[in-house]
């Protein structure tokens, strides 16, 4: 470790959503309108929203929100009100894959033609009898490195009731669930993917993933996925691990016309099965046959490293993967690099789901050489 470390963690017991987007926006007030106003993506996503097609899509996508899921937008303007920034520029954020993976480049013409091969993150999947370990590269851009926090969320009804518990890794201004997180059932984690269209009037990709933080099992995360009638509006990839079993997957979701295709490949438990009992994920679709922006080229170099590297047997195993620095192109872990396809992005954070422990370890650097991680939270 060459310099100091931190993650802070905030609990947050509430009555309702709202009072969660609030406690959230009040606290880190400053980040989030740091963040805000300084951001090149969010300059980006300003723009879209300052032009009439683009603002067009956006009250598509919040009318559909609130029908959908009208719970977490009140967490998205409680979040506003505590950060105080308008809720249309807040909400800009809740949709930047919709925005900058798709409808940049249908709306300004000078966009068009570009691949998506930058944030992003990979994942190693682990199903053993002695290690079960969902292993997670957080990748993004620097401006938000040294503003991401851990919440630590209860929401209890009058009589004290749990009605949502949940651990998530968030970035200024977004909401839960769009990084890696927890809740008493299930560990989660997320790769961004791109396909070339978007469902106009799907539920945005960040409430639909915030979602998944109530969710108990595969089944009910593909369920909410699908959100019928309505459909996902953009692809993702999501990781899943039951706490209390011995199920994982990887699950990919692509959008369709008012739908969206939702695929699980499960990853086998050790000795249940001839197939491979890990697996690993990046930016690019594995198991739907998708339309995507472009060739992938890094992701793709990142998985074909990682297969190169020892079968993953030991926590000591993922973290040396998800450590990896060996290819000059596109590194497993990423540090701002000029050669690099994806120059201006950085590993924020690196963690690993101990499952058999029921412990997060969360590193702010190479978890290959650090001795210790910034933090160890126990599972709920």
């Amino acid at each position: 470790m060459e310099k100091s470390e931190s993650l802070p963690v905030l609990y947050v017991r509430a009555r309702n959503h709202y009072d969660v987007g609030f406690t959230i926006g009040s606290t880190f007030k400053g980040w989030i309108r740091d963040y805000m106003n300084t951001s090149n993506d969010v300059k980006q996503y300003k723009r879209f929203y300052n032009n009439s097609e683009g603002r067009k899509l956006i009250e598509q996508y919040m009318s559909t929100g609130r029908k959908s899921h009208p719970n977490i937008m009140s967490e998205i303007q409680g979040m506003a009100d505590g950060a105080e920034v308008k809720f249309e520029e807040l909400f800009l954020l809740q949709i930047s894959s919709e925005i900058e993976f798709c409808h940049m480049n249908e709306v300004f013409i000078e966009g068009t033609g570009t691949e998506h091969d930058g944030k992003g993150c990979t994942d190693v999947l682990v199903n053993r009898k002695q290690c079960r370990i969902i292993g997670h590269n957080d990748d993004w851009t620097e401006d938000v490195y040294s503003r991401v926090y851990i919440v630590h969320v209860t929401i209890a009804d009058e009589k004290e009731r749990v009605i949502e518990q949940f651990v998530s890794f968030s970035y200024p201004g977004y909401l839960t669930g769009f990084c890696f997180g927890m809740n008493k059932s299930l560990v989660i984690s997320l790769n961004s993917l791109s396909p070339k269209k978007a469902n106009r009037t799907g539920v945005p990709l960040a409430i639909l993933l915030r979602s998944l933080l109530a969710c108990n099992t595969i089944e009910e995360c593909s369920s909410a996925m699908e959100s019928k009638p309505y459909g996902c509006a953009y692809g993702q990839g999501i990781n899943i691990a039951a706490i209390n079993g011995t199920d994982m997957c990887s699950m990919e979701v692509y959008p369709l016309q008012e739908t969206c295709e939702v695929k699980i490949k499960y990853i086998p438990y050790e000795g249940g099965s001839d197939e491979l009992c890990y697996f690993f994920h990046q930016n690019y679709y594995k198991h739907i046959m998708a339309k995507e922006t472009g060739p992938c080229t890094g992701s793709r170099l990142r998985n074909e490293r990682a297969n190169e590297m020892s079968e993953p047997k030991t926590v000591d195993d993922v973290e040396a993967i998800l450590g990896d620095t060996k290819d000059d192109v596109e590194p497993i872990y990423r540090l701002p690099c000029a050669s690099h396809i994806a120059p201006d992005v950085k590993t924020v954070a690196t963690a690993i789901f101990a499952i058999n422990e029921r412990l997060l370890h969360v590193y702010r650097s190479n978890p290959k050489i650090a001795r210790v991680p910034c933090l160890t939270l126990p599972f709920l």
